[in-house]
């Protein structure tokens, strides 16, 4: 740092020269001893350094007067312009530092209002949380303590940023709902087993979140729950989970739509049945009961709250659990035999009345083999002759699978899936309404409330992504959803289909023979031409 006397004079060069000093002049000025601004570019990058640590003068009201100048000039024009290395150094809260110890000792309200809003830019390490917490401890207040709060979650200092949140939250009447998401990412980001007896973090943020009456921010609400319930599902069930697809892919199949959406207005044919093996794998899929049943069987801390409450180590948690969920799942009011005075007896003989009814595969032959390996398994990988005097049959035929194959897309998702999502709902509601808060373990509540959270956003997101897809108007959407249909319709109460999946197995049968009489094969050998790479 210059001697006061030397910066007195910089500082009134500064003032004096500002319409013709740089904001890289005026920093060599008050940071260099001998700065040469006639210096080029080059000399420049190798004699000027940004400072890291700025050290003030204080000793006498002279030093207070001018470093307060130089302050005024840091927050005014240095930050902003070297932005990068005044947050990672921490300019700002070195200057308000200052201001803190020498100029402004005790600061008004609105002062600090200011001050918590330059050091809300301000990167979340220990220099801005040592001034929000001295704010804290010299002014507390429930507004100082979730700015406190936000800091140590940035830093990772998640145990500080809970004991903040939760002080902030006795002090105030109504919390904040911004503050209440952020204390429960920060119960959900800290992820302990034990918030309390038998409570794990994750489990008391799903058991707040499904109390908490009518969110006004819905979208931040189902965020929030969403990455609380993915943190207490065990892998078994995450791994289904739909994935987003390769945006560059995406912006290529819909360009290739679009070339065979206009190549058929000009009057051109498309013979090939619409498959995409990524697009569909990756589709949103239902949470089925064997997958439900695979989830709880990892789900320890859910099967040793169901026996704490039951009070009996001799029933197997595992079959419990299995019956328990298919009894919330048939709306079942089995709730009533768990809270207080608890009647094990008679919620274990209502459960034992509970079956699992294995739906019948309905799905097969040519159905299911594309479904397991594929459309090339099932059509064989060999080139067809564009000169066939029988093309257009073929062109006919394809159109006959499509139309068979959207129509059933059509029907499920308007009378499969839709009642089923319906069903979802009114399943989350009454676990909502009858179970959290009223049992003792919030362990068993909190989990359950976390499966059928996880059943009604894939039946929604599968409901969303078909319609989207039956609704965008080509070809290649309609049948990606048309093919995950069939995949998941298995799953499901589906009524009287067999017939319609016989007519498309038959279509599909049919417009694979049309494919076989049309190989193309070489001249001299009569060998079946395979398919280039690109191709079909």
């Amino acid at each position: 740092m210059l001697p006061t006397k030397l910066l007195k004079l910089r500082l009134a060069r500064i003032e004096k020269g500002e319409g013709h000093l740089s904001t890289q002049d005026k920093l060599m000025l008050v940071s260099m001893e001998s700065p040469d601004l006639s210096a080029n570019f080059f000399l420049r990058l190798f004699k000027v350094s940004l400072p890291k640590q700025w050290k003030f003068q204080h000793e006498t009201d002279e030093d207070i007067l001018y470093t307060s100048q130089l302050i005024k000039l840091i927050e005014n024009e240095f930050i902003p312009s070297y932005e990068s290395h005044a947050r990672k150094h921490a300019w700002y809260e070195q200057c308000l530092l200052y201001q803190l110890n020498f100029v402004v000792p005790q600061p008004t309200q609105p002062q600090i209002n200011l001050y918590l809003r330059q050091l809300d830019k301000c990167l979340d390490q220990q220099p801005k949380i040592d001034l929000l917490l001295y704010f804290q401890q010299q002014y507390p207040s429930a507004k100082h303590a979730v700015a406190l709060a936000k800091a140590y979650a940035g830093a990772e200092q998640y145990t500080e940023a809970i004991k903040q949140h939760e002080w902030a939250s006795q002090q105030s009447i109504q919390r904040s709902e911004i503050a209440f998401y952020a204390y429960i990412e920060c119960l959900v980001n800290r992820n302990q087993s034990e918030y309390m007896l038998n409570v794990s973090d994750v489990e008391y943020a799903i058991d707040l979140l499904s109390k908490f009456e009518k969110p006004v921010d819905q979208k931040t609400y189902l965020k929030t729950l969403e990455s609380a319930v993915n943190a207490l599902l065990p892998a078994v069930i995450l791994q289904t989970q739909a994935v987003e697809t390769n945006i560059l892919a995406d912006v290529g199949r819909s360009l290739n739509s679009l070339g065979k959406s206009i190549g058929g207005m000009l009057g051109g044919r498309d013979f090939q049945l619409p498959y995409n093996k990524e697009v569909i794998a990756n589709a949103p899929q239902l949470l089925t009961h064997p997958l439900v049943f695979a989830g709880l069987a990892e789900s320890s801390a859910i099967q040793n709250a169901l026996l704490r409450l039951l009070k009996n180590d001799q029933q197997s948690a595992d079959t419990l659990l299995l019956k328990l969920w298919l009894a919330i799942q048939q709306n079942l009011d089995i709730w009533r035999w768990l809270v207080e005075p608890i009647q094990s007896e008679q919620f274990i003989q209502a459960l034992s009345k509970v079956e699992y009814e294995q739906q019948q595969t309905i799905i097969s032959g040519p159905i299911q083999l594309i479904l397991e390996q594929g459309l090339m398994q099932f059509l064989g990988d060999f080139r067809l002759d564009k000169q066939h005097s029988e093309r257009s049959t073929l062109y006919e035929q394809r159109d006959i699978v499509v139309n068979e194959m959207v129509s059933f897309a059509r029907m499920f998702h308007k009378n499969i899936l839709e009642p089923y999502l319906v069903k979802q709902r009114y399943c989350s509601q009454q676990l909502q309404l009858n179970w959290m808060g009223k049992l003792s373990e919030v362990a068993l509540s909190s989990g359950l409330f976390a499966y059928q959270f996880e059943a009604e956003q894939r039946a929604q997101a599968l409901f969303d992504w078909m319609q989207q897809k039956l609704e965008k108007g080509n070809d290649f959407d309609k049948m990606q959803a048309a093919w995950v249909a069939l995949r998941e319709v298995t799953h499901l109460e589906r009524g009287d289909i067999e017939q319609k999946l016989v007519s498309i197995e038959i279509a599909l049968e049919k417009y694979k023979q049309l494919r076989l009489n049309q190989m193309l094969l070489k001249a001299d050998t009569g060998e079946k031409v395979q398919f280039e790479e690109g191709e079909m």
